[in-house]
């Protein structure tokens, strides 16, 4: 007797919606205002000036390409990989500004004042989105028939 799946196949779904909306949600705000974003990039002192502007016109895009593929069942196992990738990198960029004593409005969801609570906030959501793209990842694994002889 196969054991019923019906559940993890559930929660892979239910997940997904959730981490795709965040995602969708995050890029089309992005897209509204790129030169806030831009700002919101500079403040972190990490990228040189010539790539705060590819930044902010390329990551809105990839964000909506990110929630898009994790709806499809078959693209859904490569859109979670992309999130945990880019939720690795959200989390290291903002812990860095954190541990260099920098008070900025990360320009995650948009416009919003610098605030410290907010970015321990949003480091928290950063791990909470790399957790279910991991989930995913792995749940979403599909196993291939056995052969017959």
């Amino acid at each position: 007797m196969a054991p019923d799946n019906s559940r993890r196949n559930y929660a892979v779904l239910a997940v997904s919606i959730a981490v795709a909306a965040v995602f969708i949600y995050a890029g089309i705000d992005k897209i509204r205002d790129p030169l806030q974003f831009a700002d919101s990039t500079a403040a972190f002192a990490i990228l040189p000036a010539v790539f705060i502007n590819l930044l902010a016109l390329g990551l809105p895009p990839f964000e909506i390409a990110c929630g898009v593929l994790l709806l499809g069942p078959r693209t859904r196992r490569v859109g979670a990989l992309a999130v945990a990738g880019i939720s690795v990198l959200f989390f290291t960029a903002l812990a860095s500004a954190l541990l260099r004593g920098l008070t900025l409005d990360c320009g995650c969801f948009g416009v919003g004042a610098p605030s410290r609570p907010r970015m321990w906030l949003e480091l928290a959501l950063d791990a909470a989105l790399f957790s279910g793209a991991l989930f995913i990842y792995l749940r979403s694994i599909t196993r291939l028939p056995a052969r017959a002889p």
